[in-house]
């Protein structure tokens, strides 16, 4: 699978655990915790970013 595909792929997977999610109450354990999964992950996909955007300046 090329990266534009599976970049494609993610998102819309992203996208629809983001409705899922906004389905659960507020005060739900369950959402707080797939909250912070979601912070968890996007500080990841921004970390492998940078340092892939460092490695093609190289």
């Amino acid at each position: 699978m090329q990266m534009k595909g599976w970049a494609l792929t993610m998102g819309i997977g992203a996208a629809v655990g983001a409705v899922a999610v906004m389905l659960l109450p507020r005060q739900s354990t369950a959402r707080k915790l797939v909250n912070k999964a979601a912070y968890a992950v996007e500080d990841v996909a921004h970390d492998v970013g940078n340092k892939l955007a460092q490695k093609m300046d190289m």
